[in-house]
């Protein structure tokens, strides 16, 4: 099983404003769009804050794609797609004398109600035979996110990043363990925990 982002996503669920305005770095849009000292600093801890957050919950926030590889097909009906939510998701496999991932399974239906995403064989199908490629044969294109704009993302999840972007900013150098950055800790966890989501991979 092997997971990797082919593409990121476009933009971030906090913009440049609107961190500089919670870091009381602004008081207005204005101001914000103004003062660019650090804009370098704070659009690569704004990625840092995301990305943590996308690892804590178990989900993707802005629409970015993945590739996800199997060595083989599952034992029941159905293949599990981690980072929900799941928008949509193409399954190409690779047998032993192919070239490339020539072979399409089509007969599948891509469930994006329930949660995590699953790929689902209709009724009476099953898995393709034929003996796979012997390394990384299924691959699994998706798209997954909440949507493609920083608005599409739970306000809840943006106030988490906005408290990680905060102990990030504050906290550059040596790592300070206290009363603020247990608070700030146990403020980001409250807010995720109805999010967090654990996928069982086979």
């Amino acid at each position: 099983m092997r997971l990797i982002t082919e593409t990121g996503p476009a933009t971030e669920p906090i913009s440049l404003a609107e961190a500089k305005i919670h870091l009381r770095l602004a008081a207005t849009a204005a101001e914000a769009a103004a003062y660019t000292t650090e804009d370098t600093l704070l659009t690569r801890l704004i990625a840092v804050a995301r990305i943590q957050t996308e690892q804590e919950i178990g989900r993707a926030l802005i629409t970015q794609t993945k590739e996800y590889y199997l060595d083989g097909w599952p034992r029941g009906d159905e293949i599990i797609i981690p980072y929900p939510p799941l928008q949509s998701a193409t399954v190409t496999y690779r047998l032993e004398d192919d070239d490339d991932y020539d072979n399409t399974l089509s007969t599948v239906d891509t469930d994006i109600v329930s949660e995590p995403g699953r790929i689902i064989l209709q009724p009476g199908e099953t898995w393709p035979s034929g003996t796979l490629y012997s390394d990384k044969p299924i691959k699994i294109e998706f798209d997954c996110g909440y949507g493609d704009d920083a608005d599409d993302v739970p306000e809840t999840i943006r106030q988490a990043m906005l408290l990680k972007l905060t102990d990030l900013y504050e906290h550059r150098g040596q790592v300070v363990i206290g009363v603020a950055v247990n608070k700030i800790n146990g403020a980001v966890d409250s807010l995720l925990a109805s999010y967090k989501i654990w996928t069982e991979f086979d």
